[in-house]
C-alpha cells in the first residue's frame, strides 16, 4: 500500500530557523522529522513511501538510502521540474508512480499516531482524517453532515475549538483517476471535486497531532521529544 508524502514546501516561516534545510529533513535530536513520520506509517501497514518533493529535493534524495534503511520501506522521490501545488505533486506522483489499490496522501511536515493512518486505509470510501483542536484559527475547519459526509471548509481565522483536516487522506485507487497534471492544490481543487460527487468523508481522530510548520511548534515538539525514544 503506498503513501503519498508531500516535501515540496518551502518551509517559509520556518526559514528564519532551518535556513535551507528542505523542512521534511529538519533535525529533530540527531533524525530528519521525515524518519519519525515513516516510522509511523511502517506501524499502519504501509508498503511503500513516495516523496513527492520539488524544493531542496537534493538534501531528500541524499538521505532516501538511511531513511530505507531505517523505516525499512522502499522509498521513491518523484521530483517536479516546477512547482505543481499540493494537488498537482500528488497527481505527478500517482502517474510517475501508480497505485495499486487503495494509497494514502499526507503532508511530511505533520506528525500523528499510526492510528490516524490506519483510519484512512480502512475504509472503503474517499476520506480525509479529522482532529479536534482547541484554536483552528490557524487551519480552518470542517464543515460535516451527520452522516461524515464533508461539505466544506470554514475558512482560517475563526478562534475557538473546531475539527480540522489533519492533511491526512486515505483515497480509492480511481478517486483522482484521469484528473489532469497540472498545478492546483489539495484543498481548493481535489477536494472539492471529490465534494461535488458527494464522496468525501470525514474519519475522526483523538490522537497526538503535531504541526511542524511554525518555529514556535518546532521548537515545541522538539522539547516533547527530548529524552523520547519516538
Amino acid at each position: 500500500m503506498n503513501a503519498y508524502i508531500l516535501c515540496g514546501g518551502f518551509g517559509t516561516r520556518l526559514r528564519s530557523v532551518i535556513n535551507d534545510t528542505q523542512k521534511a529533513v529538519v533535525d529533530i535530536h540527531g533524525r530528519p522529522f521525515l524518519a519519525l513520520v515513516l516510522a509511523q506509517l511502517r506501524e499502519a501497514g504501509v508498503s511503500r513511501g513516495v516523496l513527492c518533493a520539488h524544493y531542496r529535493a537534493d538534501q531528500l534524495a541524499a538521505l532516501l538510502p538511511s531513511l530505507e534503511a531505517e523505516s525499512g520501506l522502499p522509498l521513491q522521490l518523484v521530483i517536479e521540474e516546477t512547482p505543481l501545488g499540493t494537488g498537482g505533486a500528488v497527481l505527478n506522483a500517482l502517474l510517475q508512480v501508480p497505485p495499486d489499490g487503495r494509497y494514502l496522501v499526507l503532508n511530511a511536515d505533520t506528525f500523528l499516531d499510526p492510528y490516524a493512518y490506519r483510519l484512512a486505509l480502512d475504509s472503503e470510501r474517499d476520506v480525509l482524517v479529522g482532529v479536534q483542536v482547541e484554536d483552528r484559527s490557524r487551519y480552518g475547519s470542517l464543515d460535516c453532515s451527520a452522516l461524515g459526509e464533508v461539505l466544506g471548509f470554514e475558512e482560517k481565522g475563526q478562534a475557538g475549538p473546531g475539527l480540522i483536516n489533519a492533511g491526512v487522506y486515505g483515497f480509492t485507487a480511481g478517486a483522482l483517476e484521469n484528473m489532469p497534471v497540472t498545478s492546483c492544490s489539495m484543498e481548493h481543487d481535489l477536494l472539492p471535486s471529490l465534494m461535488r460527487q458527494h464522496r468525501l468523508y470525514v474519519r475522526e481522530y483523538s490522537g497526538a497531532f503535531v504541526d511542524i510548520g511554525t518555529p514556535d511548534s518546532l521548537d515545541a515538539f522538539k522539547s516533547k521529544l527530548r529524552g523520547s525514544a519516538v
